[in-house]
Order: C-alpha cells, then structure tokens, then sequence
C-alpha cells in the first residue's frame, strides 16, 4: 500500500504541475509606443500555449548574410551580431511575443504577429542604419584639384560616354563596346561641374550626371582626388521642369562621429515648418568629439550620411554643438522618421542581409484554422473514448482516465518548453491522440492472453504490462528518432510538428505504462475478490487463423499495381512542388462566390503575370496563387510585388471587397534547395538510424525487413500524392515521415511477438511462427489502426484546407502501413531467412542475438 501511495502521490505531483504550467500569468515588459514615441511598462497577461503565425497571422522573413557587396568570413558570427540589433529594432515596433532567433548556422527569423505591413517590417529589420556626420570640403581643395583630373584624362584619352550598355560607371567607362558613343568630344569635368551654394558643393544637369559619373570613377580621376577628400552624390534632384540638377559634394572621408557615437533618437516635428526630423543625443564620448570639431568649423557645412546617402542638405555650424542636433528628413513622413529613429536606437548591422523567404498569414485565416483544429479534435477524443470504452468495459474506462492525464501532461509540457503551437503542431496533436491508444491497446491484448491461459486477474495485469513493454518501447523509440530527425533537419512547421509528436510520445509512455496500471492496482486492491476482467471480444480477431504467408504473392501483386503505375506517372508528368521547394511568391485568396480558376487565370495574365499558376485549394471559394515577376528578387521585395499585382487584378475582375487575401509567402531559390535536399537528407536518416536501431534490439535482418516494408509504404504514398495530384511541401513531407514511423510502429509490434514465439515456440517452423505472431497481434492492429485511421479522416474532413493535404496522406499512409506489416514485413523477413545458409545459420544468429536453444527454422 505505501508502494501505491508513492505512485498516486507521482500522479499528483504531475498533474498539479502541468494544471500550474498552464495557467496565464502576469508579465512585466517595457514597450514602445511608434505613435507616441514613448517606453511605456506594461503588464501582459500571456497565456502559457502560443500561437503560431500560421494561426494567429502576422509577418514571417528569414535574413541571411549578404555576401555579394563583400566576403564574410565567419557569417555565423556575424549573423548572431546582426541578432543584436535586429532584436533591439523588433522590440521598438511596440508588438509583443515577436520571435527573433538564430536557425542553423547563418539564417536569421523574424516573426512579428499581428504585423500588417511586412514592407515596413523589412525595411526596418534590413536597413543598415552606418550614420555618419562629415564636415564638407571647406578649404575647396577638391575644386583645385579640377584641372589637374582633366589633364589626365585627356592623356588618357578618356572622354565622357554615354549609352545603355550597363549600369557599372567604371565597366562602361573602360569596356570597348560600341554602344558607347562621345558624348562630347570636348566634355571636362570643369565644364560639367557647376559651382554650387556651398563650399563643397558641384551642381551637375541631370542629364550629364551619368557623364559626370563615367569620368569621375575612372583610375585617373580617382589618383587624382585629394587625399582625405570623398565624393558623394545627392540622391534627389534641385530645380524643376527642364531645368534640374544634381549636387555633387566633396566632403571628409573621415567623418567626425558615427553612429555608435548614438545615445538617443526621437521622430517629431520641426516647430516652424512643421516638417518631420529627427532629434538625436549623442553619448558622453561622442559629445566631446561633436563639440570640438563642430567648435573648430564654425562657419563650414556639416554633412549627415546614413548608408552613404546624404540626408538632406548640408547645414552651416552657426556655433558649437556639443551632444544633440537634429536630421531633418525633408519630404518624408513622420512614420519614416519614427522608423529612422528606431533603426538608430538600435545601431548599424554589423553586415548586409538579405531576405531569403518571407511569408504573411492574416487572422482571420488563423481563426478559421484554430476553430477547424479544435473541432477536429473533439471529434477525435470522443471517438478514440467511445471505442475504448465499448470494447474494453472497465478496463477502457480506467484507459479513458490515463487518457485524460494523457492530455493533461501533453498541454502542460508544451506550456512548460513554451512552445508555440502551429498548424502543423495541432494536426500532430490531434494525431497523436488516436496514436496514445496503442500502448494501453497493446496492455490490454497481453492481459486477456493472461486471462485466457488461467491466470488470476492480479498475475494477468502483471504479466500483461511486463510483456507489451519491449513492443511499447521499441515502437516508441523509432518514432521518437523519426520526430528528432524532423527537428534537427526540418524548419519552423515542421519542428513544430516534431516538437508535438515528441511531447506526445512521452505523454503516452507515461500515462499508459505508469498511470494506467495505477489505476488498475488500485481497482484490484478495492475489489480483491476479482475473478477476471471483463473485455468484449471480437471473435474473427482473437480466433484468427489465416494463413497470410500463403497469399503473400497475391499481396505483393497488388502493391505493384499500386505503386508502378504512380511512379510512372510520377517520372512521365513529374510532382507539382509548393513554393517553398521551387521559389517564388504565394497568395491564398478566399472569395465571397464561387468562381472560375480560368478567370482568376485571365485577371493574372491581364495584371502582367503570365506564367501565375492556379490551383483550387478546397471549395472554389479558395484559391492557390503562385507567381513571379520577371527581373524581380527576393531582395528586391519580389513578394510584396506580386501580393499588390494580384490584389489589384483581383479587385479589377471581382470588384473590391467580393476576395480576401488570406496568406501569402516568398521563398528564395537558395532556401527553396536547401528544403528540397533536407526533405530527402531527412527520410535517408531515418531510414538509417531507424535500421540501427532495430539491428540493435533485434537482428540486423528483422531491421533490414523493416526498413524495406517501410520504404514500400513512402513508394506508395508518393504514388497516391501523384494519383490525387496533391502539392508536394513541407507538411506533406512531416506526414509522409510521419507514415514512416507509423508504419514502423506496426512491423515493430508484430516483429517483437516473432522474438517472443521464437523463444516460446522454437519447435514450430519459422513460417508458422510468422503467421502465428500476426494473427495475435491482429486485434491490437485493427484496433489501433482503427482510431488512428478515424483521427485522421476527421483532421481530412473538418480541419480546413491548410490540414488537409497532411491529413490525407497520413490516412492513406496509416492503410498501407497496416496492409505492409501484415503482408509485406514478414514475407520479406521470411524471404531474408530462406537466403541464408538454412538451418545452421538461423540456429546461430537466433542462439546468439535472441537467447534461444535449439530452433526449427
């Protein structure tokens, strides 16, 4: 009795902590305020289970270093020093629960839900925001120098060109290229370079400014600026109508103070015209350096440069400015000096980074997808309750209980890890629910052996749960492999995905190997009168005896006819890939009436996008887009261009508020790649660590049956995926691994009562021996099979089209999981067996791996 009190008071404990884990609780955090630009401490009520983007809507990118404006060496190190400021100019946009972490070795995400304009949100987290303030040529050394760079232009022979032949001032001015013509025989720079209003300042007509550039960026040109002395350009234009120019400064290469130098900055506006700037405060050492040089050049122009781009136009030093000033953005919005001041509170990125995948989900498409989840839930404990309780009577019900604690465990360590939950993530629990059934299944089928063969409830309960415990483990472990291989090689979903089915897994293991034979032990000690343990019985199932050894051609036949023609197909027209395996941009459209694909088709052919593909996505309310614009980058903001094509398209065609724009996504051709090789890198793994293993606690060959009935069940699967024409992508492929460990935890089970009959009954023949272990092992595998199977049409039928193509593969995978370990695991195992050198070598392994005397093979 106290040995039962220590498990209750376990039980206890565990229950407590995971009720304590999941309620909210209160968080203090310091917020900022965009409109207002004030920090203001807050108190958030959070709840102990996030949600994902994919279920709450928000903004997702993934930055990486940019290597083509210069080689990094380490980009790891730089990419955890760019986390720093990133962070930094997250947490100013005044979101909460935004996500900013380190993927891999050189991959930065961000994920800020709730965010509506991921143009915004890109632009603050990529801007480099170097600030410099440079004093402008007072001494005009750059204008003396003038005649001295013609001169050696003209013994170069070097002329000012123009035409269309590149972009690249020095490529154009040295590349020997027809295309290039004089524009003047006789241009200089002391006849392009107008005098400006400051010193330092040269007015260039805006159509000689491409002249000016070829000239000043050649060899002679540059050998012939004055050292210490750099060229800036204006990036707006003065004037208007025929007559405008472009200012041209000569300035100090070395500026005065950066901004590292940055102590505080604030948007506002100026109080006499009203125009937005930016206030800024420098630090103690910085202030120091801005007094003396700003005291030493009283009457000079200072020049502010942020990313080498003037801001504005340059100021006179009226007198010494000691630790603050102001950055006046001339045309621009308040909003864009809000965002100045935040991307300088935060510093300059250590390196350039570019977007290599971004992706927009709105709420309300989350909403729909959370209450299609729950429901599918639901739907799925209460059948997984009715068939244990049916089927097992008491015993179910005392199941049912370690069903609950089950899911009480599962919540409460999501909420303790922090996980935010996913689409993926409540497909995998809703999934493993009806996979929980299995172990208790397992316990159950041993204890009515027990009872069948005479033995007291107490002994048969001992004896039951003693037995099913290798099957328990081994089953457990290889999916466990298969969720780490997930993890470690999958991205966000995906690891979501993994993360659920992994807590799940130890959920199960606990509440059916520790909390369910509590309960029984407590139930034999109130009732110690007991004479057996009522179950219903399905009498075709526990009296089976078929031969399937016999008709394992037959068998075998129908999988080929399944499978060769699918490949086939699958070479002859080939798999229609999501974007994030081919690149590209993605918009998810829900429509308020049914409409065509072919004029959703012409509104995007009308909008430019020839090339867009469409695919219904459920009813023909929801539609699929998959576009790219020629000449256009992930870099460039690709992504927002074709979201803003196809709205406009579509607001032509339907008229405005007759669609939604639910989700959309661009993803690189670098990271689209890298998906594809870690999808195949992911499946190989398993395989490998799964044959491992199961060499390990068995002999090599059962793991090489195994792995080969499971590589069966992926050659089926694809062939239906090409059958039904589904989208290959991420999720698809976490079902397809996830089918995988299913599969095995079917061949596992019947393979561990082959190791047990091999022990038992090794006067049988081996192929008895196979046949026996599968007919009693039959009732737990329809049983299983059964729920699991019913979960996951329900996550087909009501969890929205999101689920869906994740649902009907895991259905399909869990029918020929179960058909491939009954009649292609052990034909297989048996096929191994008979190439081996017959009698002797089987008697030798047997002996040697499995403990056994004399065999029969």
């Amino acid at each position: 009795m106290k040995h039962l009190r220590s498990r209750l008071l376990w039980i206890a404990v565990l229950a407590v902590g995971s009720v304590l884990s999941l309620f909210p609780r209160n968080v203090s955090q310091r917020l900022y305020d965009p409109a207002t630009g004030v920090w203001q401490d807050t108190t958030l009520r959070r709840v102990p289970i996030e949600l994902g983007l994919d279920l709450r809507g928000g903004t997702h990118i993934a930055l990486e270093v940019d290597q083509t404006r210069g080689p990094v060496a380490d980009c790891g190190d730089a990419i955890r020093r760019a986390e720093r400021v990133v962070r930094a100019r997250v947490e100013e946009l005044g979101t909460t629960e935004r996500v900013v972490r380190v993927e891999g070795d050189c991959r930065l995400v961000v994920e800020i839900p709730g965010a509506n304009d991921p143009a915004r949100v890109r632009a603050i987290v990529q801007r480099a925001a170097f600030l410099e303030f440079r004093i402008t040529d007072s001494r005009e050394e750059f204008r003396s120098a003038i005649p001295g760079i013609d001169a050696a232009l003209r013994r170069a022979g070097v002329t000012g060109l123009t035409g269309t032949g590149g972009s690249d001032p020095v490529a154009r001015l040295l590349a020997p290229d027809s295309s290039f013509v004089p524009a003047d025989s006789t241009a200089s720079l002391s006849s392009l370079l107008l005098p400006g209003r400051i010193p330092g300042e040269f007015l260039v007509a805006e159509p000689q400014v491409a002249v000016a550039e070829n000239l000043l960026a050649g060899a002679e040109s540059l050998h012939a600026v004055p050292r210490g002395i750099e060229l800036v350009w204006s990036t707006q234009s003065i004037g208007s109508g025929a007559e405008k120019y472009r200012a041209l400064y000569a300035m100090d290469a070395t500026p005065i103070v950066t901004g590292e130098n940055l102590q505080e900055a604030e948007a506002g506006l100026d109080p006499l015209t009203h125009s937005p700037e930016v206030r800024f405060e420098l630090n103690n050492r910085g202030g120091r350096r801005f007094a003396d040089a700003t005291g030493r050049n009283v009457g000079n122009y200072l020049a502010i440069l942020l990313d080498g781009r003037m801001q504005g136009d340059p100021a006179v030093i009226q007198e010494q400015i000691r630790s603050s000033g102001r950055i006046r953005m001339g045309g621009n919005s308040l909003e864009d000096a809000n965002d100045l001041a935040l991307v300088l509170r935060a510093g300059a990125l250590p390196v350039p980074l570019e977007v290599v995948a971004q992706q927009t989900i709105g709420p309300s498409l989350g909403h729909d997808s959370i209450q299609d989840g729950v429901r599918a839930s639901v739907l799925a404990v209460a059948f997984v309750i009715l068939v244990l309780g049916f089927y097992y009577k008491f015993a179910g019900a005392l199941a049912i209980a370690a069903l609950g604690m089950y899911m009480l465990l599962s919540a409460g360590g999501l909420a303790a890890l922090g996980f935010a939950l996913s689409l993926p993530g409540l497909a995998g629990f809703a999934l493993s629910i009806g996979m929980a059934v299995d172990a208790n299944v397992l316990i159950f089928e041993r204890i009515r052996e027990e009872l069948a063969a005479g033995r007291s409830p107490g002994r048969a309960v001992h004896a039951g749960f003693k037995n099913a415990m290798s099957a328990i483990v081994d089953s457990n472990v290889t999916t466990a492999l298969t969720a780490l291989v997930l993890y470690k090689i999958g991205t966000g979903p995906v690891q979501g995905f993994a993360v659920t089915l992994l807590v799940g897994l130890a959920a199960s293991m606990l509440s059916a190997v520790f909390v369910t034979r509590t309960f029984f032990l407590v139930w034999l000690r109130v009732r110690p009168a007991l004479r057996t343990i009522p179950m219903r019985t399905l009498g075709f199932l526990s009296r089976a005896k078929v031969d399937f050894l016999a008709i394992r051609r037959w068998a075998l036949g129908s999988s080929a006819a399944l499978i060769v023609p699918g490949l086939v197909w699958l070479v002859v027209q080939g798999v229609t890939y999501s974007i994030e395996f081919t690149g590209g941009t993605m918009v998810h459209v829900q429509t308020a009436d049914g409409v065509g694909a072919d004029r959703i088709r012409s509104a995007m052919q009308m909008a430019g996008l020839d090339g867009a593909e469409i695919q219904r996505f459920g009813s023909d309310r929801e539609y699929v887009i998959r576009a790219r614009l020629d000449g256009t980058t992930m870099e460039d903001g690709s992504t927002e261009a074709v979201t803003a094509a196809v709205d406009a398209a579509l607001e032509r065609e339907l008229g405005a508020g007759s669609y939604q724009l639910g989700r959309s996504g661009g993803v690189g051709p670098k990271v689209s790649s890298e998906l594809q090789q870690k999808a195949l890198i992911a499946i190989a793994v398993s395989f490998a660590t799964t044959l491992i293993y199961l060499a390990f606690r068995f002999e090599w060959r059962f793991g090489l049956a195994a792995v080969l009935a499971t590589a069966h069940d992926i050659l089926a699967t694809v062939a239906f995926i090409r059958y039904v024409n589904l989208e290959v992508s991420l999720v698809v492929v976490a079902a397809m691994l996830t089918v995988l460990g299913y599969s095995l935890n079917d061949t596992i089970v019947i393979f561990d009562r082959v190791r047990d009959n091999l022990r038992h009954r090794a006067k049988r023949g081996f192929a008895e021996i196979l046949n026996v272990s599968i007919n009693e092992t039959l009732p737990r595998t329809v049983l299983t099979g059964g729920t699991t199977i019913a979960t996951a049409l329900v996550l087909s039928f009501l969890a929205g089209t999101v689920i869906k193509p994740f649902a009907l593969v895991m259905s399909f995978g869990i029918v020929v999981g179960t058909f491939s370990s009954i009649f292609v695991a052990p034909p297989i195992l048996y096929w191994i067996f008979q190439r081996a050198t017959k009698t002797r070598y089987v008697e030798h392994t047997l002996e040697g791996k499995l403990g056994l005397g004399d065999v029969n093979a």
